[in-house]
C-alpha cells in the first residue's frame, strides 16, 4: 500500500468499507476521491486523513453535511453558513485499518467552513 492514498466519502458508522480496493486510489479520481489519506509510519495500521482540495471532493464533502456522514469523520466548532464553499481540513484525523480492509474513523478530522 502506497504512503499516501485516496479514498471516497466514509458510510454513516465511520468506516470507509473495502471494497475490493476499487474505492482506495494510490491517485486522486474525479468524483470519487473525498479524503486523502497518508500512513502515520511505513507499514503502519493507522492514517491520518484530510478532505481532499480538489473542487469534486469538495462538492461531496459539501453535500455530505445534509447526508450525514460529514460528521462520521469531522467536527467543526459551528455549523456550516449557507455561503460556506470551501471545508478545509483544520486538524488532521486518524483512522485505524480494520482487519477485514476497512478503515474506520479513530480521531475525527477539525474543519472549519469558509465562503
Amino acid at each position: 500500500m502506497p504512503t499516501t492514498f485516496f479514498m471516497p466519502e466514509p458510510n454513516l458508522q465511520g468506516v470507509w468499507v473495502n471494497s475490493g480496493d476499487a474505492s482506495s486510489s494510490p491517485a486522486f479520481k474525479e468524483n470519487v476521491s473525498v479524503f486523502k489519506f497518508t500512513l502515520l509510519n511505513e507499514g503502519d495500521k493507522t492514517a491520518a486523513f484530510a478532505i481532499c482540495d480538489e473542487a469534486s471532493a469538495q462538492k461531496t464533502s459539501l453535500a455530505g453535511l445534509r447526508r450525514g456522514w460529514m460528521s462520521t469523520a469531522c467536527f467543526s466548532d459551528g455549523f456550516a453558513p449557507a455561503n460556506t464553499r470551501v471545508i478545509s481540513t483544520v486538524k488532521y484525523g486518524v483512522a485505524a485499518l480494520q482487519d477485514d480492509g476497512s478503515w474506520k474513523v479513530r480521531d475525527l478530522a477539525k474543519v472549519e467552513y469558509l465562503p
